[in-house]
């Protein structure tokens, strides 16, 4: 299988781009997949792994997965985590 180096750095770059405006989640590129694999930080009841080919289509379910938790995961915007 070929991989066109070019495609995969700019995809990383946007898994990086995307695990920076949503701390609460690890976000990796595939290659083998060629998708974008989200992994909560935060404990959640339930396995909360989102992966999609197209990234703009996380963020409203990562928020979706933040907002069922119970009880709320804290939010890094309110000062209410401290990330290491």
């Amino acid at each position: 299988m070929s991989t066109d180096v070019a495609d995969v750095e700019t995809a990383r770059a946007e898994a990086r781009r995307l695990e920076a405006g949503n701390p609460l989640w690890i976000v990796v590129f595939g290659v083998s997949s060629r998708e974008f694999v989200c992994f909560s930080r935060a404990s959640v009841p339930f396995r909360a792994i989102v992966f999609a080919k197209d990234p703009d289509t996380l963020p409203p379910r990562l928020r979706a997965i933040e907002n069922s938790a119970t009880p709320p995961i804290p939010s890094p915007d309110n000062g209410d985590m401290t990330y290491a």
